[in-house]
């Protein structure tokens, strides 16, 4: 009891969680072990106090504890409310001030009584419309947090509210005040009709706060504070009507068994206020058919009201003319009918409902689809795209290879664009081979494609033609740039390091032959043939040299 359960705010809201453990730690366990002894425990010993000691003195001891179970309750409220999210203190406001004017009013009143004036206090009439304001509050404090209604919604509920409420009034008003009133003198005729806004005003403000939370209330969550206050203002409701039987009947007094449930309800909100406002913060499942019940009695609820005033009115008749019988009968056959026709509107509402849930849950599964295919079509493009780039590299060295080339040659000659041709053989590559081994070779391959990457333009080809063979696509150049360019490759490979060979670095050289693309009376396979013939006499000078035809 002494630590409090921390509250799991939605995800992300981290800042949200913080405030939170924060506000619910200022209820320390020295404050909350007491304040839950105290309501415990309260309303018993006053019973055990009421009932020990001599009835002359209960009066006086009323006097006294209510008082101070009222300012015990505004107490723990006030401390309770200060620990409640800045989201939700509004709602315990709204409680905290219909509590305040309680004690405020319950002080006047019980001191009044205790300085020995009999009966009712000479005030009564102005306590009476005090303690009418508290229940107000209370329904303000209950609907404050919940769902809020479109303006034709809650209009509706107020409809209801009001019809069941004056059903109610109606009723009281013909069995409880009416006999008293026709034997009353007319000094007290009005103290009475006022003394009838306790019930009255309590039971509308109950009602009212049943019939917001069953249309509204948030079906995830239970939360103390609505429950409570519903839970008091029902105490309240409950004990306003003993009163008031009592009080036109002349039986109360200050003492009575009932004054310690006006205390209780005050109690129930107190104790709400230092309690979670969801209980174990658990979501609650979802139960459809409950909530069908629910929405079905908050509906029904005006109509079985006033069908039952119309009953009343049909059996408490002096007379059963045919125009009375016939006018109850049609309006007790509209009520059915009404409700037949809300009925029906319900189970068409269920079967859109469903059938817009269905659509939502294929729309769900329709976009689910959807993404898995566009993350399958996406990867596809990716292997597509990585199978083609496969297709045209030379998956050894990484460059072009010769289906890639011979596609860019044509693609060049097109265009009609000039172009030359460098086409190099490593020198003695066999013996490599031979010597060090394929993987030495495969080195070998490597580092010269490395090399012919760095000395190559942004806008040169270079591709691995063959075995040993490399060949570098130079666009708008000439003979003279391409003969420069490709003694400065040779010049390279010549001066790099391959380091492969047991006794460190060796050296590499190759040959290189080259040619230009002639125009549209020159053709793909001629210039490859010229440049092959260029690098064969390459070969044939030494080696380590650049032809060009």
């Amino acid at each position: 009891m002494g630590t409090t359960p921390l509250i799991r705010p939605p995800e992300g809201h981290d800042d949200h969680m913080i405030e939170t453990v924060l506000d619910a730690r200022r209820l320390t366990p020295s404050f909350r072990r007491p304040a839950l002894g105290f309501l415990v425990l309260y309303t018993p010993l006053y019973y055990m106090l009421l009932f020990l000691v001599p009835a002359s003195l209960r009066g006086p001891a009323a006097d006294l504890l209510s008082p101070l179970g009222a300012a015990g309750a505004l107490w723990i409220l006030w401390k309770g409310m200060k620990s409640k999210e800045p989201g939700e203190r509004m709602r315990w406001r709204f409680f905290f001030i219909g509590t305040c004017v309680y004690n405020v009013v319950e002080f006047l009143w019980r001191g009044t009584d205790l300085l020995a004036w009999k009966g009712h206090s000479p005030m009564a009439s102005v306590y009476d419309l005090l303690y009418v304001f508290i229940p107000l509050c209370y329904f303000a404090g209950i609907t404050y947090s919940l769902n809020r209604p479109s303006r034709s919604a809650a209009l509706r509920v107020l409809f209801d509210l009001v019809i069941i409420v004056a059903v109610a009034c109606t009723l009281e008003w013909q069995f409880l005040l009416a006999p008293h009133l026709a034997g009353a003198a007319d000094s007290e005729k009005g103290a009475m009709m006022l003394s009838f806004l306790y019930p009255v005003m309590s039971a509308g403000g109950w009602i009212g706060s049943v019939l917001f939370y069953l249309r509204y209330r948030e079906h995830s969550r239970r939360n103390a504070g609505e429950l409570c206050g519903i839970g008091a203002v029902g105490v309240w409701t409950a004990v306003n009507h003993l009163y008031f039987i009592l009080n036109i009947e002349g039986h109360y007094a200050s003492g009575s068994w009932i004054d310690p449930l006006w205390t209780l309800g005050l109690h129930l909100l107190a104790l709400a206020s230092i309690l979670p406002d969801t209980p174990q913060n658990f979501p609650v499942p979802d139960r459809p058919k409950a909530r069908r019940i629910e929405h079905r009695l908050q509906t029904l609820l005006p109509y079985l009201a006033a069908s039952l005033l119309i009953c009343f009115v049909f059996f408490d008749a002096k007379e059963w003319r045919p125009l009375t019988i016939g006018m109850m009968v049609t309006t007790l056959l509209v009520l059915a009918r009404q409700v037949v026709a809300i009925l029906s509107y319900e189970k068409l509402l269920g079967v859109v409902s469903r059938s817009h849930e269905e659509l939502e849950r294929l729309h769900r599964e329709n976009l689910y689809h959807k993404e898995e295919l566009e993350r399958t079509i996406g990867q596809l493009n990716e292997l597509n795209a990585s199978r083609e780039a496969e297709a045209r590299t030379d998956f050894l060295t990484g460059l072009s290879n010769r289906r890639s080339i011979n596609e860019w040659l044509h693609k060049h000659a097109a265009a009609q664009r000039k172009l030359s041709v460098v086409l190099l053989d490593i020198d003695h590559f066999k013996k490599i081979n031979d010597t060090y081994g394929h993987d030495t070779g495969d080195v070998v391959l490597t580092e010269i494609s490395r090399v012919l990457r760095d000395t190559a333009g942004s806008a040169d080809l270079v591709g691995r033609f063959g075995g040993e063979e490399f060949i570098v696509l130079l666009p708008e150049a000439g003979i003279e740039q391409a003969a420069a360019f490709a003694e400065r490759l040779r010049q390279r490979i010549a001066g790099h390091s391959f380091q492969y060979g047991p006794g460190g670095p060796e050296r590499v050289t190759v040959s290189i032959g080259l040619t230009v693309w002639n125009g549209a009376k020159d053709d793909i396979p001629a210039m490859l043939k010229r440049a092959d013939r260029s690098l064969y006499m390459a070969k044939r000078q030494g080696r380590n040299t650049v032809v060009s035809m």
